[in-house]
């Protein structure tokens, strides 16, 4: 099993600490850590084996060896299993009373449930979307989807700037966008590898 670091979060560190939300910063990775373990159960409960640990900015993320012989019904559990998690989370806060948990976790989940790919929300859509597309079609929608959803909430990040002086969410759109261009530039990649498979046939 490898474990990888993304140094970068150091840097969001700093901005934490500078910006003064320290606190709210570790809450929220302790969180997203829970969040991660809700993944990993799930995934060790239908039988699959851990074979990465990515720790980024936005926390950890897992990778299986393989998903089985119900491949897709499998990513899909494992990945709904984060946001179940938090949303566990929120009632329980809510029930108690908690507001700053409730809150961090509502955040996490809707988070994790926008439609971008890699988030979990993403990944769902795209197992969904290749049930009826092929890998090519899932992939072009699944890109627009993501570009358009990065869209509206760089507009949205770009006001609680400028009226809630809060470059949080700002900076976590700036990673989305970051993960966006990464994820085309392999997908670009992959879509080569196939016209190459292709021309050879």
């Amino acid at each position: 099993m490898k474990i990888k670091l993304d140094l970068k979060i150091f840097l969001i560190v700093l901005v934490y600490i500078l910006t003064k939300n320290i606190r709210i910063f570790a809450l929220s990775f302790i969180f997203i850590f829970v969040h991660e373990l809700g993944h990993v159960l799930a995934g060790l409960s239908l039988g699959l084996k851990i074979t990465k640990i990515n720790i980024t900015i936005l926390g950890f993320s897992i990778e299986f060896e393989n998903y089985g012989k119900e491949r897709r019904i499998n990513r899909v559990i494992i990945d709904a299993a984060g946001p179940a998690v938090n949303l566990i989370i929120v009632i329980m806060a809510a029930i108690l009373g908690v507001a700053e948990l409730f809150y961090i976790n509502l955040v996490l989940l809707l988070i994790n449930l926008l439609p971008i790919f890699p988030l979990d929300g993403g990944r769902i859509l795209k197992t969904l979307l290749l049930h009826k597309y092929s890998y090519k079609e899932t992939m072009k929608k699944i890109e627009k989807i993501s570009i358009n959803t990065a869209i509206m909430l760089t507009f949205i990040s770009s006001i609680s700037v400028l009226y809630f002086k809060n470059i949080s969410f700002f900076l976590i759109t700036i990673y989305f966008w970051y993960l966006i261009l990464k994820e085309n530039k392999k997908n670009k990649i992959v879509q080569k590898a196939f016209k190459v498979i292709e021309n050879n046939t």
